[in-house]
């Protein structure tokens, strides 16, 4: 086995502590639960020890007991000490005479507050203190521990925390601060930072108000940091801002120059009237990512040859009017801009573009149109009348100039659109394929893609149309799988879709004026439907007399307050893929038809249709048409919830009553309340759908799981849209 040196580092478990250690001992690491009894040993046998690591176990808290103390007054050699994932809540004073400590791990504690006797380790280089979410300040010595390197705290903290200790500057060896606050005070101002030559990775500096000389930060010189982040405060008036406070503010820009390694920027709050000279210049050949923010006075954008930039990000730049074409967006990828109400032009060139969003840009009249944009996202620009498409032209594929060219200024690689209240617009680019399609409150806007672009639409949406014109043109392709209609005024019936023959589901929604759902035969048409949700439509009386389309599997039918009839005989029982039937706020509702319903519907739900209900309960008796229902395996109406002495009980059907979609304010209350609808009832869809899909195809299960956080995340009535439609793809 050969001779074991003890300088070596010992993994000892808990019963081996007391043979192991010897006064030659130098680096102990303990594998164990229960800490107290072997650290008291290490500390009685090994007084020269150096390294004392105590990995965590688990979820198990460690509990160093009276060891700690022990160690802190007998450990006198000690370098490296890991307290880290223990019941520590207090850090005692007498960490101080641990003198040569290099290295102390206090990560997942409780402690609340750092005594200052720990500025007294001269020696210190690391102190981590991740995951100690109590700690809402450092020590007030803290710039005594000249020799630290590595401040290792939450980002969190950096929010939390008020203010730094005072000469923060002295650490002239720290490698990472994330938030410099500047004030006007000796110890907290600019200058602090010039000393600090090795900082690396993220740098933030707030309360710029208070600086008077950037050039005293020396940020030029910092070559590792990669982002910066120059913040003034946003509580100042921005209403006409003095000359003098404005050249202030360019003046001290232009004096925080970075180094040309800087990758990411963000400027946030600055009120001077330009950009500085460093930034127009295009010294900063690495810089990555751009964020300009409530930069209220700048009225030109000038970026300069910023060639390695791509992604710009804007907001809040009120007097922001131009962005001149010279400039070089070649390399561009992602571009948002929000609350500019005076910009009225970008650049034309922009070929690499890949995300566009422009939101509330009310000036804008014309868009650029990019060949390789994959999202494009436009809300309340209400003056966005067109598309910039003078320079209609091909590239080459190869660098001979051969083979397989491509329109430079079209949408064909388009993934998603979203038009939403943009009433000025009146078209779409001539070249424009998306497989997502949102259009919302385009008062104006007549027409879709023609279906030689349209092969590759998969979802459509349309709301706030004034005049169902959108919806008798859309176009005829076999990709389109789902479709939400939504709050079409002026349509009393929807048109024959002939062609429509890959639709999987169809959602109506709040149109107030339909009648009928087929006065053209519309539905019939729709060979593939799986789910029809028809919902707010409070003038539909009938289902059509043709009948459904016989591929329907699902059919929920909510708040349509004049419906009457589901139909003559057959519109229902011919439903033979039919499984589940919901309805709910149908107050004139009185029977099913009367041949009853498909012999394979397995799950039913009524609620809130009181004459329905009545029909199916005379006071205590089985009613009229008890008969029809009494055989379907899950069955939920308003009096079995109300367990009926007289009728059986039977399993409850409210796993799918999310997709009857409610949204809006009203969803939001039942969430709080316990009610599972809308969103709040994706839980209980996705329990039961998991049980399925874990059994058939574990790659949709991961897929319908990302959808489903998105749903979540967003409260977007679009991707929970996306996510009912592809659950129901998956199990039916």
């Amino acid at each position: 086995m050969g001779i074991r040196s003890p300088y070596l580092l010992e993994y000892l478990p808990e019963d081996q502590c007391c043979s192991c250690c010897s006064p030659e001992t130098r680096h102990v690491s303990l594998l164990c639960k229960h800490v107290e009894k072997p650290a008291l040993s290490v500390v009685e046998n090994s007084k020269k020890l150096r390294t004392f690591l105590v990995p965590s176990f688990g979820e198990h808290l460690k509990d160093f007991g009276r060891a700690l103390d022990k160690i802190f007054h007998q450990l006198k050699y000690l370098r490296l000490l890991d307290l880290s994932s223990s019941t520590l809540t207090v850090l005692p004073d007498s960490v101080e005479e641990l003198k040569l400590l290099r290295y102390l791990d206090l990560s997942r504690t409780e402690i609340k507050v750092l005594p200052n006797s720990i500025c007294n380790l001269y020696n210190l280089q690391t102190l981590k203190l991740i995951g100690c979410i109590w700690i809402m300040e450092l020590p007030k010595d803290l710039a005594n521990l000249v020799k630290l390197r590595n401040l290792e705290l939450e980002e969190m903290f950096w929010f939390k925390c008020s203010t730094l200790p005072a000469g923060i500057g002295k650490l002239t060896n720290l490698h990472n601060l994330h938030v410099f606050r500047v004030g006007s005070k000796s110890g907290y101002r600019i200058e602090e930072l010039k000393e600090l030559p090795y900082l690396t990775g993220k740098l933030h500096i707030s309360k710029l108000e208070n600086a008077v000389n950037g050039g005293e930060a020396k940020l030029s010189e910092k070559e590792s940091l990669h982002k910066l982040v120059f913040e003034w405060s946003n509580n100042r008036d921005s209403s006409p801002q003095s000359q003098d406070v404005s050249g202030d503010e360019e003046r001290l820009l232009e004096d925080l120059q970075p180094h040309p390694n800087l990758e990411e920027l963000q400027i946030f709050n600055y009120f001077g009237n330009s950009l500085p000279q460093w930034m127009r210049d295009g010294r900063l050949q690495n810089l990555v990512s751009l964020t300009l923010k409530g930069c209220t006075n700048c009225r030109i954008l000038s970026l300069g040859q910023l060639s390695s930039l791509r992604v710009l990000n804007i907001k809040g730049m009120l007097q922001l009017e131009k962005w001149p074409n010279d400039e070089d967006c070649r390399f561009l990828g992602r571009l948002k801009i929000s609350n500019c109400p005076r910009l009225n032009e970008l650049p034309e060139c922009m070929p690499n573009l890949r995300v566009m969003k422009i939101k509330k840009c009310c000036s804008l009249k014309a868009l650029p149109v990019t060949p390789f944009l994959q999202f494009l996202i436009l809300v309340d620009n209400l003056e966005l009348e067109n598309w910039n498409e003078r320079c209609l032209r091909v590239i080459p594929t190869s660098d001979n100039g051969q083979g397989q060219h491509l329109l430079l200024h079209s949408f064909q690689t388009l993934l998603e659109m979203r038009a939403i209240n943009c009433p000025k617009l009146r078209g779409l680019p001539q070249i424009f394929a998306p497989q997502k399609l949102e259009i919302s409150g385009c008062d104006l806007l007549s027409a879709l893609p023609n279906s030689e672009f349209s092969q590759r639409l998969q979802l459509l949406a349309l709301e706030g149309c004034p005049d169902g014109t959108l919806v008798r043109a859309i176009p005829e392709t076999r990709s389109l799988n789902f479709m939400i209609l939504s709050k079409i005024s002026n349509l009393d019936s929807f048109p024959r879709w002939p062609n429509l023959l890959g639709l999987k589901a169809l959602y109506i929604r709040d149109c107030k004026d339909l009648v009928s759902l087929s006065g053209e035969g519309a539905l019939q048409s729709l060979t593939s439907l799986n789910l029809l949700s028809i919902r707010g439509c409070p003038k539909l009386e009938t289902l059509p007399d043709e009948g459904l389309p016989t591929s329907l599997k699902c059919l929920i039918i909510v708040s349509c307050s004049s419906l009457k009839s589901l139909g003559p005989r057959g519109t229902l029982k011919s439903l033979n893929s039919l499984k589940d039937f919901y309805i709910e706020d149908c107050p004139l509702l009185q029977s099913f038809p009367e041949d009853g319903l498909p012999e394979n519907l397995q799950h039913l739900v009524i609620q809130n249709c009181p004459l329905l209900t009545q029909q199916c309960r005379d006071g205590e008796a089985e009613g009229p048409e008890w008969p029809k229902i009494k055989d379907i395996p899950d069955l939920e109406i308003d009096f079995i919830c109300n367990r009926s002495p007289i009728m059986p009980e039977k399993k409850k059907a409210s796993w799918y009553r999310p997709l009857v979609g409610r949204g809006g304010l009203k969803g939001r209350k039942q969430m709080e309340q316990g009610e599972p609808s809308g969103l709040a009832g994706c839980k209980l869809i996705f329990d039961w759908v998991t049980q399925v899909l874990e059994q058939r195809n574990r790659q949709n299960y991961m897929r319908l799981l990302s959808m489903l956080q998105a749903a979540l995340l967003n409260n977007n009535p679009f991707e929970e849209l996306q996510f009912y439609t592809f659950m129901l793809w998956c199990v039916v």
